[in-house]
């Protein structure tokens, strides 16, 4: 019994070792790898304003009336300052109790009275005129908005320039990688892969996001008006390729 249970492992090792003959393990194609970056800036010509008007009463049902009323204002103003009715959309509404009525003093187990009722609204003005942001401002807080949430520049060929700079990024890769080819003493091979970065970057952050606060008395004011000045846009992506490396004969 032992002796035929040794045949069969002998017989079993032999049939592994004629498998991995006839199927021996392909070496590992030798590989370049490269990055590149490209960057194309273009000029905003247009910009995204968030105009936010909060009222604050005993009930929900008066802070959403007041809010109705200074919005109304705030609407106005903003077609007076060359808006169409198209360029202004509602981003934001809510009603409910204001948070700060509701904090627990020292020593208590409830929250302080009055609870007050806070509606807020904020509405999205889409300015067609970059330089004309700080008027559209002015306007919104004289008519009783109370804060400027953002203003976004931006402009309508971003893809046009994410596709100029993703062409220049694998350029660059391409070329750095025939350089490293070359140096290592043999000749790039067939691309085998080739990745780009997820959003593109812009400058400034994501989606060429440019924040900022107004305080609503001093921009509201004849004597100070709002300064707001756009600024060029910078389109930045980065790829990553693998190519074929092919060693120089005799190497």
């Amino acid at each position: 019994m032992l002796r035929r249970s040794a045949c069969v492992l002998v017989l079993l090792i032999g049939s592994h070792k004629a498998i991995a003959q006839t199927n021996p393990v392909p070496p590992r194609i030798p590989e370049i790898t490269a990055s590149g970056r490209g960057e194309v800036t273009i000029i905003p010509d247009r910009a995204t304003v968030l105009v936010t008007v909060e009222s604050r009463a005993a009930s929900a049902a008066a802070a959403a009336s007041d809010n109705s009323q200074k919005m109304k204002s705030v609407l106005q103003a903003l077609r007076g300052a060359g808006l169409a009715q198209g360029d202004i959309t509602t981003s934001v509404y809510t009603v409910g109790q204001d948070p700060r009525s509701l904090r627990v003093p020292p020593g208590t187990a409830m929250p302080s009275f009055p609870v007050e009722f806070l509606a807020r609204n904020t509405v999205r003005a889409t300015v067609r005129r970059p330089d004309e942001v700080g008027k559209v401002i002015d306007a919104a807080l004289g008519a009783g908005a109370t804060s400027i949430a953002s203003v976004q520049f931006s402009s309508p060929t971003t893809e046009e320039a994410r596709g100029n700079a993703l062409a220049m990024a694998v350029a660059q890769a391409q070329r750095d990688a025939n350089i490293l080819a070359k140096a290592s003493g043999g000749a790039l091979g067939r691309l085998l892969s080739m990745s780009s970065s997820g959003a593109p970057m812009m400058a400034g952050g994501f989606a060429s996001d440019l924040y900022v606060t107004a305080d609503r008395d001093f921009a509201a004011s004849s004597a100070f008006p709002t300064m707001i000045n756009s600024r060029d846009l910078t389109v930045a992506v980065s790829v990553f390729g693998r190519w074929e490396f092919i060693p120089a004969l005799g190497r």
